[in-house]
């Protein structure tokens, strides 16, 4: 068994190695431009491009199967290392020559690696003594970051040209660099700060719900000093930090019209000209905005919105994914079941949401689950093709206690509800029972403990509809009033509970019309 355990091991790292060059071989084939200056692949019977091509095709998975595609034996020669080792430094050169497109990748990262490049090549020649043509590349990369306010790469551009002045002996150049430096400098050091308290504020968020509620005590103070660093530099790398934690104070009081007001806000800094274009992320910007409309009800106004904007992202991107869940749930919101069917169909088609993560792979499959639901109700037809799930197991929702567990819980209970062969119904009854003691406690959960307590009397009154309806309208008026929790802890309703209930009350009925 240990010997069996240590070969497993040792060929898990293997595989993990093999991924290496696979990832590589997708990054350089995806982004590289027409011309491939390290890798001639016309020439077949080059075992670089052998290996390369061999990988793209997916035709090797494994170092055994790529030593015996090569040199016809599974055992890893020394010659198959040498070559591995060869190809894996020819993609990592290769990096060099990038076309990033604009559509998929930050501004602002594209030209940091554009400006990244530039140094390094001004960095090879100051190394081989080409000072003036060095300090002809730095003149390029300064103009380029100045042009997209990267201070972090000015201050590094104008330091190699203080080397450059001094080499020369152009003491004028040396002293206006100098008072250069000193200026972006302090720009630079606010811009230090201002990563600093991100990073630490979005560390703390990321552990237990009271580290996260006490922190929430320390953000107006966090807050006004953002905006003071903000207002020394005027740095748009700043301003993006200081917006973003401004967002989440909105979304943790559960303010969600200050989020909307705060987007605004921004959108006009931008057209203004007082944020840089290359720091404002439309993505987060488009993505936040259509989820507060979607808190605050705006379902019509949030549906053109998203619709205006999806054009500014990438089909099947890992931003796209998430902006298309707003579009779905403003869809299910608005009643408009339809477009929610084909967005849904949309989202999953041609498997493009199996790169995303497992969680997020399990909310598709739970919205897929209550389209299911509500598309026998609302009639949409037979013409819905994804009865496949995305995922087999639902692994990590059933742990969010507080978020999409509630949401499966009810879920399984008009699952439960629908089957006509079942008539025992007390286990779910006791389930809800201690769902509700255990996780639905204060006024945060005030909807989804009055949606619960709605269920147990449909069980209470023996599934009976008309009685059921009857006796449930106290339950449905509290409901109307019951504010959502409204703050970021909390998870949005897939369905409005009110739809729900309406849904299960046709299910009772259809249920009765069989019997």
């Amino acid at each position: 068994m240990g010997t069996r355990l240590k070969f497993i091991r040792k060929e898990k790292i293997a595989l993990n190695k093999m991924e290496d060059l696979h990832r590589l071989v997708r990054l350089v084939t995806h982004y590289s431009s027409k011309s491939q200056p390290l890798l001639n692949l016309q020439d077949e019977s080059n075992l670089d491009t052998k290996f390369f091509n061999l990988i793209k095709s997916g035709a090797v998975k494994s170092d055994e199967d790529a030593a015996l595609e090569l040199y016809g034996q599974r055992d890893r020669a020394a010659n198959y290392r040498m070559l591995k080792s060869r190809l894996r430094k020819k993609l990592l050169s290769h990096l060099h020559f990038l076309k990033l497109p604009e559509g998929k990748f930050r501004a602002t990262s594209i030209n940091k690696y554009q400006c990244s490049s530039l140094l390094l090549e001004a960095q090879s020649l100051i190394v081989l003594n080409e000072i003036r043509m060095a300090n002809k590349v730095l003149d390029q990369a300064l103009a380029l970051a100045k042009q997209n306010e990267l201070n972090d790469q000015v201050v590094k551009i104008l330091e190699q040209k203080q080397w450059v002045n001094l080499i020369l002996g152009n003491k004028k150049k040396h002293e206006e660099t100098r008072l250069e430096l000193e200026k972006f400098y302090k720009i630079e050091k606010a811009e230090r700060e201002a990563i600093h308290i991100f990073q630490s504020v979005s560390v703390v968020l990321k552990d237990k719900f009271t580290a996260r509620s006490t922190s929430l005590q320390k953000y107006p103070a966090i807050l006004a000093r953002m905006k003071e660093l903000w207002e020394i530099s005027n740095s748009s790398l700043v301003f993006n930090y200081y917006h973003i934690l401004l967002i989440q104070y909105h979304e943790f009081t559960g303010d969600y019209n200050a989020v909307i007001g705060s987007v605004t806000a921004a959108e006009s800094l931008l057209t203004e000209g007082k944020v840089h274009t290359s720091w404002f992320n439309h993505a987060f910007n488009s993505f936040i905005k259509a989820y507060a409309l979607l808190q605050t009800k705006q379902y019509e106004q949030g549906l053109n919105f998203v619709e205006q904007r999806l054009k500014h992202f990438e089909p099947y991107s890992m931003s796209w994914f998430p902006f298309m869940e707003n579009y779905f749930l403003l869809a299910v919101h608005a009643k408009s079941y339809q477009l929610a069917l084909n967005i849904i169909e949309k989202s999953l088609q041609d498997k493009h949401i199996l790169k995303i993560a497992n969680g997020d792979k399990e909310r598709w499959e739970l919205y897929r689950r209550y389209l299911l639901l509500l598309q026998k109700r609302e009639r949409l037809g037979n013409d819905f093709k994804y009865t496949e799930t995305v995922v087999s197991e639902l692994v990590l929702l059933p742990k969010d206690k507080e978020g999409f567990n509630l949401s499966l819980l009810v879920l399984d209970a008009i699952e439960l509800l629908s089957n006509p062969n079942l008539d025992d119904y007390e286990p779910l009854a006791e389930r809800i029972r201690k769902y509700i003691s255990k996780y639905l406690r204060g006024e945060k959960a005030e909807r989804g403990r009055l949606f619960l307590r709605m269920l147990l009397l449909v069980i209470k009154e023996g599934l009976d509809p008309a009685q059921s309806r009857e006796k449930g309208e106290r339950l449905l008026e509290k409901l109307s009033v019951a504010l959502p929790p409204g703050d970021a802890f909390a998870e949005v309703e897939i369905v409005p509970y009110e739809q729900l209930w309406e849904l299960v009350l046709w299910v009772l009925c259809q249920r009765k019309g069989r019997k």
